[in-house]
């Protein structure tokens, strides 16, 4: 009988947790959809998710705020050829999210093709929980191979 209750009580949490999607998930979904966006040079969508206030600190320590980073992407002075994500970590605290990770970013500079190791930072925030997620904030740095 013990066992009986016992498995039924683990069948029925683990129902209850596969149903359901947390917070860090549905940020993780975001960050690399974002991710997916540069890469395919969906501006629009950029647009969208990247908050008024939006700040890039880039791997070169320059940063730029979000009609800077936009336009440089619509020109084409910078593009993301690929992006491989190889770890990412979120927390999310109220309507504050933070991604952590590192990926390899091959990117395009003024016509010249780098791969780069990075580790990144990616703020979210959100007015309530019924509207949508925004970046507001992100960093990268180079890693040593």
């Amino acid at each position: 009988m013990k066992k009986t209750i016992l498995l039924l009580t683990l069948l029925f949490t683990g129902l209850q947790s596969f149903s359901q999607t947390s917070p860090e998930k549905e940020i993780l979904q975001l960050s690399n959809a974002i991710f997916k966006w540069e890469v395919e040079n969906k501006i629009d969508s950029l647009e969208k998710v990247f908050h008024e206030k939006f700040v890039v600190v880039g791997s070169d320590g320059n940063s730029q705020l979000k009609n800077a980073y936009i336009n440089r992407l619509k020109s084409g002075a910078f593009v993301h050829d690929n992006i491989i994500v190889e770890e990412n970590t979120a927390i999310v605290s109220d309507n504050t999210a933070i991604v952590t990770g590192k990926g390899t970013f091959s990117v395009t500079i003024s016509g010249n093709k780098v791969k780069l190791h990075l580790s990144y930072m990616e703020v979210f925030t959100r007015t309530d929980s019924k509207n949508p997620w925004q970046v507001i904030a992100m960093k990268a740095n180079i890693l040593e191979k």
